[in-house]
C-alpha cells in the first residue's frame, strides 16, 4: 500500500464526515453481530483479492475495528466523537487515580461495609460529580464571555494611545476562551472515563437498611472532591 494511499484514508477517518456506521452501511447502536456481518459482506467486494478498492477496503476496516471497541463505540453513540490516544491515556491515569481514592476511603473507613459496595459505581459517581461541575462552569464562562463580546468596540479613546478598556476586554475574552478550551478537553475526558467504566460490572450485595436519619451509604464527600478528576 503506498504512503499516498494511507495518508488518504487517514484524512478521511479522522476527516469531521467520518462515520462508522455510514461506511459499514448498518444503523446506528447495531450489535456487535451486526456489525462483524456487515463487514465480512462488505469487505468480500473490496479486498484486493477480489479486485477491490484498497482505500475503501481501509476505511471499512477502520469502521469495523472502531465500532468493535467498546469504549470507542460507547462514545461515539452517546457523543459522535472519536478519543485520540492522549485524551486515552489521560483518562486512564484519572481513573486510575479515583479508583485509588475510592478503594482506600473503603478499606479505611467506617462507612459503607465493603462487601455492599459497587466500586465502579462509586468510581462513575466521582466521575459524574466532576462532570456537572465542568458543565456549570462551562455555561458561566460562555455567558461571560458573550457578555464581553458585546462590550468590545464599544468604547473608544478620542486621541492616539493604549485603549484600555479595549486592552481589558481583549484580554478578558482570551481568558475566558482559554478556559473554556480546557473545560471542553476535561468533558472530553470524563466523557472517555464513563465509557470505560461501562466494561465493568460488580457482585455486590445490596446496600443494608440504614439506621434512622444516618444518610445514604453511597454518598463519599471525600470521594466526589474536584481535586481527584484534572
Amino acid at each position: 500500500m503506498s504512503a499516498l494511499v494511507i495518508s488518504s484514508v487517514e484524512q478521511t477517518i479522522h476527516s469531521d464526515e467520518w462515520d462508522p456506521y455510514e461506511i459499514l452501511g448498518i444503523r446506528r447502536r447495531s450489535t456487535p453481530e451486526q456489525i462483524r456481518s456487515a463487514y465480512r459482506r462488505r469487505a468480500k467486494k473490496l479486498h484486493s483479492d477480489a479486485g477491490g478498492d484498497a482505500r475503501a477496503f481501509l476505511l471499512l476496516k477502520e469502521a469495523h475495528d472502531f465500532l468493535m471497541d467498546p469504549v470507542a463505540k460507547s462514545l461515539w453513540d452517546r457523543r459522535q466523537f472519536r478519543a485520540t490516544e492522549q485524551e486515552c491515556k489521560a483518562a486512564r491515569g484519572l481513573l486510575d487515580d479515583i479508583c485509588r481514592a475510592v478503594i482506600s476511603g473503603l478499606a479505611n473507613s467506617d462507612g459503607m461495609p465493603p462487601e455492599h459496595a459497587n466500586i465502579p459505581d462509586l468510581m462513575r459517581q466521582v466521575v459524574c460529580s466532576n462532570l456537572n461541575d465542568f458543565a456549570t462552569s462551562r455555561t458561566s464562562n460562555q455567558n461571560r464571555l458573550r457578555r464581553l463580546r458585546l462590550m468590545k468596540g464599544k468604547t473608544r479613546r478620542k486621541g492616539k494611545g493604549d485603549n484600555m478598556v479595549a486592552r481589558v476586554i481583549e484580554n478578558q475574552i482570551a481568558e475566558a476562551e482559554a478556559t473554556l478550551g480546557r473545560l471542553k478537553k476535561q468533558i472530553r475526558v470524563g466523557d472517555i472515563m464513563l465509557a470505560e467504566l461501562e466494561s465493568y460490572e460488580c457482585e455486590s450485595l445490596p446496600e443494608p437498611p440504614l439506621s434512622g436519619g444516618q444518610a445514604s451509604y453511597s454518598t463519599f464527600p471525600s470521594f466526589t472532591s474536584r481535586t481527584v478528576f484534572y
